[in-house]
């Protein structure tokens, strides 16, 4: 886990002059030709002339994603235009699971983007470094000198390949003063294949890098709304590379786990995993590790990486809804009491427990009217790799 850079320099202050706002689209069309017609027009509406210099486009995995992405990049052929697969998408006036959801951010917003896939043939860490070069020279300098009070990364990771971690370790040694906050793509909860987009190039194996360079001031929100309990355990055995811990305070992981939630090794399933997951407690402020499978040989396996001799506590949920407004509130502030747009990356998890308390109008309306894109992910990424987290890029 990476501890946040420092943001040094003049916090910088809205354009006031030049047209156009950020904009977000939303298609519920089960037919990608007709999605990205509704995009485009609701895109062309809003844009009143001004052209995007990004586009970010979070689709169902059902779509015929290279057509609608390059229907998109046809539009607006000088933006950088990014997507992927989803578990549900959304704007901040409705969602879907099947459909489209898009936002155009314009030259008053970011006045450049620079964008690459970077693929995994030779490595995780060869793969970020050789995209962090790439980036680099779209910009004009190394990452490792850009002031990270201007610019902000984006990245959309494969949400089946388990490489998050290694992503992020890789992002902190190419370009240690910024910042990354992302997802990890999903396919409507199939669990068998994921796809990520940057123009015409996409993978299954990757992970897309979008460096902006933005106008205005932005910062970043993260909720879990989850609090920690008096348990506590020390990771004793596990097996890092498959997310599996096998022993808490150097017993079997399941009995420890069990008996803190009240119930019994038999007795583990998804309901008591959604509501006690573990959290690293950094600075007051909890790190998810969200457990989804007891293991035929005993282990408690995660959707996140759990390293052994790190401390965990085990977690109570508390209130989502409330919890994310309250992050909204709070990341508005640091952009001078106005937010104009944000960019976020919303669990599974935390979508299936909306569904489940009916709460997704609370949820949307949590962000505070401003126009919104987001998409419920396999996993989120700020300063490292979380589960059943909202992340979020918030900017005036």
């Amino acid at each position: 886990m990476r501890t946040q850079p420092s943001r040094p320099g003049t916090p910088l202050r809205p354009p006031t002059s030049g047209t156009g706002r950020p904009v977000s689209a939303h298609s519920r069309a089960k037919d990608s030709r007709t999605a990205a017609s509704e995009i485009i027009a609701q895109f062309d509406e809003q844009l009143a002339g001004a052209m995007p210099t990004a586009v970010f486009v979070f689709l169902s995995a059902a779509h015929d994603g290279p057509a609608l992405m390059s229907a998109v990049r046809t539009r607006y052929p000088k933006a950088q235009v990014v997507g992927c697969t989803t578990a549900g998408e959304f704007v901040e006036r409705d969602g879907s699971v099947g459909g489209v959801a898009a936002m155009a951010l314009p030259a008053t917003t970011a006045r450049a983007a620079y964008g690459v896939v970077a693929h995994f043939e030779h490595g995780v860490e060869a793969g970020i470094l050789d995209a962090a070069k790439k980036l680099g020279r779209m910009a004009g300098r190394d990452l490792k000198s850009l002031d990270p009070k201007r610019w902000v990364g984006v990245l959309l990771a494969d949400g089946m390949g388990m490489k998050e971690e290694e992503i992020n370790d890789a992002l902190g040694v190419a370009a240690p003063q910024l910042v990354f906050v992302g997802g990890s793509a999903g396919d409507d909860l199939a669990f068998k294949q994921t796809l990520i987009f940057h123009n015409d190039d996409s993978s299954t194996d990757g992970v897309v890098l979008l460096l902006l360079d933005m106008a205005v001031p932005f910062a970043f929100a993260k909720t879990c709304s989850f609090e920690p309990t008096a348990h506590r355990f020390t990771i004793t055995r596990a097996d890092q590379e498959n997310r599996t811990v096998y022993e808490l305070d150097g017993k079997p992981a399941t009995e420890v786990y069990a008996r803190a939630c009240g119930t019994t090794p038999d007795k583990l399933g998804s309901e008591v995993f959604m509501s006690h997951p573990v959290g690293m407690m950094l600075d007051g402020d909890p790190w998810i590790r969200s457990p989804y499978q007891v293991t035929e040989n005993g282990g408690l396996k995660f959707f996140c990486r759990i390293t052994e001799g790190s401390e965990v506590h085990l977690m109570n949920s508390t209130d989502l809804v409330g919890e994310t407004r309250q992050a909204m509130a709070r990341a508005e502030e640091e952009v001078g009491g106005h937010a104009a747009g944000a960019l976020a990356f919303n669990c599974i998890l935390r979508r299936l427990e909306l569904d489940a308390t009916k709460a997704h109008d609370g949820f949307l309306k949590a962000f505070g009217g401003i126009p919104t894109l987001g998409f419920h992910t396999y996993g989120e990424s700020y300063l490292g790799h979380v589960n059943q987290t909202c992340t979020a890029l918030v900017f005036a």
